[in-house]
């Protein structure tokens, strides 16, 4: 695990940048420890679960109101799309195609994942999943891809700002 940097400020709190979010943490006279740091992670990484696990929750509830099926979180694409989400933060860009692993079509081959049909939502800076979701479904191209029956596969990856879903179909 990277060495999280920690700065005393004047309030008794240490704030700690860790994993591009900023974290205030109560102090003493010592700074946060290793395993204060770790936990702060975990609880990070969770966080970053939860915001993805709402969004496929709002997507199945916005597909129930049209009468179609659920989508099935997958984890291989959930794995991508996490993954899609963090290249776009650290390479400081915004764009369905990375400059290291390609289109999305050639990163679900990059992570073997199979599909008849594919698509993918990006968005950056909402800070809710129902903030994101609202806009996808106000954008015609984005709620087309939420609506369309020929997906049964979704993968929600969130990272400080960026928003991915992938979507398959396999039938």
């Amino acid at each position: 695990m990277k060495k999280t940097n920690l700065r005393r400020i004047s309030t008794g709190l240490v704030f700690s940048v860790l994993a591009g979010a900023l974290i205030l943490v109560p102090c003493g006279e010592q700074t946060a420890s290793a395993a204060q740091s770790q936990r702060l992670a975990a609880l990070y990484a969770k966080i970053q679960t939860e915001r993805a696990a709402e969004v496929v929750a709002l997507v199945n509830k916005e597909r129930e109101a049209a009468g179609l099926k659920p989508l099935t979180v997958h984890t291989n694409l959930t794995k991508m799309a996490k993954t899609k989400a963090i290249d776009m933060y650290k390479n400081n860009y915004f764009n369905h195609t990375s400059p290291y692993y390609g289109s999305p079509f050639d990163m679900m081959d990059a992570f073997n994942i199979t599909y008849r049909y594919a698509g993918e939502n990006i968005a950056k800076g909402q800070k809710s999943a129902k903030e994101v979701v609202a806009d996808w479904m106000d954008s015609p191209g984005h709620k087309a891809n939420i609506l369309n029956a020929n997906y049964n596969l979704i993968g929600v990856g969130y990272y400080n700002g960026y928003w991915v879903q992938e979507f398959i179909g396999t039938k």
